[in-house]
């Protein structure tokens, strides 16, 4: 579920994404944004949830409209402890399948 409530998925072009680790099961979209708002527009905040249990499996995406704030937003928020565990946090690039089946 987006941060934003969009119903399907958030265009993602033009924005800068990072993967977030190791966030507990229990962390919400709404813990994130107040951590990753401070260091430029949030786009999104994503964090995918197991189909069948509903539950979060520990990680987000988050996405910025500029790639400087995302850059400062790794360099200030890598490895900061959220919810008693000590985040990672990258830059992420997606690939789609298509391109994936490309290359094979």
């Amino acid at each position: 579920m987006s941060h934003f409530g969009r119903a399907g998925p958030p265009d993602i072009r033009d924005t800068y994404s990072l993967l977030v680790l190791n966030i507990t099961f229990r962390t919400s979209a709404d813990d994130l944004y107040p951590l990753f708002d401070r260091y430029g527009k949030v786009v999104d905040i994503f964090i995918p949830r197991d189909r069948r249990t509903g539950e979060s499996r520990g990680f987000a995406f988050v996405r910025y409209k500029y790639s400087d704030e995302a850059q400062k937003a790794i360099e200030r928020l890598d490895g900061r402890a959220v919810d008693g565990r000590n985040i990672v946090v990258q830059p992420y690039r997606f690939v789609s399948v298509s391109i994936v089946r490309e290359c094979i």
